[in-house]
């Protein structure tokens, strides 16, 4: 372009398609072509500032075809050029699509991953519910065996000692009774257990007659 009279002073008008077009073996070798395909060029550039003087001028056959030929070829090499720029736009395009269709796979995989680990920790702290209320039952009925077993002994034949051991047992068994509530209604909230009172086996007798 350079090279060419009519360009002397004036910018290369098509920098963005050079920047395409520079990779293609076509205009890799473009250097390396004879003298002859190089002055043809200047010849065709001296041709078009003859046309440009002549313009307005009648034209001969062979001018006027030669012009009608370069036209064609200039409109031919435009459509290519806005035919690659589209298939560019094109890739480019669909390039950003895939990548944001991946994203969303991505997203779509890491909420499923994390509905099954909360799903997975619900099914462990339930499970584990049921294994604590499964002993307190079994504690609380040990409780209500032994108050039962307690208050069914005889104490006709006790003197004060034993006595005020059973007394004092009596009391201790209830003491725990009273504690195994706060610690179920405090892991709960509340419990069913505190709604039976004390749930205790009373002597028909009184506290202190005999069974």
């Amino acid at each position: 372009y350079k090279e060419m009279a009519a360009s002397k002073g004036k910018p290369f008008p098509f920098k963005h398609v050079w920047s395409i077009l520079q990779t293609f073996d076509k205009w890799k070798l473009r250097d390396q072509e004879t003298a002859p395909k190089k002055s043809a060029m200047l010849r065709m550039d001296d041709s078009e500032d003859e046309e440009e003087r002549n313009l307005g001028k009648p034209e001969g056959t062979k001018k006027g075809k030669l012009r009608v030929k370069m036209e064609e070829e200039a409109s031919s090499l435009r459509e290519k050029m806005d035919h690659m720029m589209k298939a560019r736009e094109e890739l480019t395009t669909k390039t950003l699509e895939m990548k944001l269709l991946i994203t969303d796979k991505k997203k779509e995989v890491k909420l499923a991953q994390v509905e099954a680990k909360r799903e997975e920790a619900k099914r462990k702290t339930e499970l584990e519910e049921r294994m604590i209320k499964l002993k307190e039952a079994k504690v609380w009925k040990e409780l209500m065996v032994e108050e039962k077993e307690h208050i069914m002994m005889s104490k006709k034949d006790m003197d004060q000692d034993q006595l005020q051991w059973w007394k004092d047992t009596k009391e201790d068994i209830a003491e725990r009774k009273r504690m195994f509530r706060v610690a179920s209604s405090t892991f709960r909230g509340d419990t069913p257990l505190s709604s039976c009172g004390d749930g205790g086996v009373y002597d028909s007798t009184g506290a202190d007659g005999d069974a």
